[in-house]
């Protein structure tokens, strides 16, 4: 008995890893990246019991700081219309105090020419390289870049700034904890 127990809790864990990894794989392009791109941390957002998201952070090194190279990428579970997507983006700079007004108006209008509406298994990938431009995938296909240095710290702050509306995100995604 003991051992049918152990089995089954050995394949629950294999489940959970092979779940883990399997949303942290990161666009084709990226994969042959140098330096090589590694896994940091990975969360779940649910709200009100729906499965919004899962979304990775890879980094250079095994630790994140918002001038460094890093991706940023999130597997949606729901439709969300790229409007949406965009008006939440800009909310948050808001909240967070993410550049300046006339920033965030240029950033949101840019972003607003690249994002598609996403649906059920779509992934998107933001690359932003040390002090340089911010790249946006879909799946595998580049979408475009947003060339102004202070957008990728200011984008991936929504989910990694100490003040972000998720802190249990943020943490699994800087590797302090689970969230799964």
């Amino acid at each position: 008995m003991r051992r049918r127990g152990l089995l089954a809790g050995s394949l629950v864990l294999v489940l959970c890893l092979a779940g883990s990894l399997q949303g942290a794989a990161l666009p084709t392009p990226l994969r042959e990246v140098t330096p090589p791109l590694q896994p940091l941390g990975s969360a779940t957002l649910h709200w009100f019991g729906l499965h919004v998201y899962d979304v990775s952070l890879f980094t250079e090194k095994p630790s994140y700081a918002p001038a460094d190279t890093a991706v940023l990428s999130i597997g949606y579970r729901i439709s969300i219309k790229s409007h949406r997507l965009v008006e939440t983006t800009l909310k948050e700079w808001r909240r967070l105090g993410q550049g300046t007004a006339a920033q965030q108006e240029q950033w949101s209008r840019r972003i607003e020419g690249l994002w598609p509406n996403v649906e059920n298994g779509d992934r998107l990938t933001a690359f932003k390289r040390r002090d340089g431009p911010t790249r946006f995938y879909f799946g595998d296909r580049f979408l475009g870049e947003i060339a102004d240095p202070a957008f990728g710290p200011a984008f991936f702050a929504i989910w990694l700034d100490a003040d972000c509306q998720y802190p249990k995100i943020r943490d699994a995604l800087l590797g302090n904890s689970k969230n799964r």
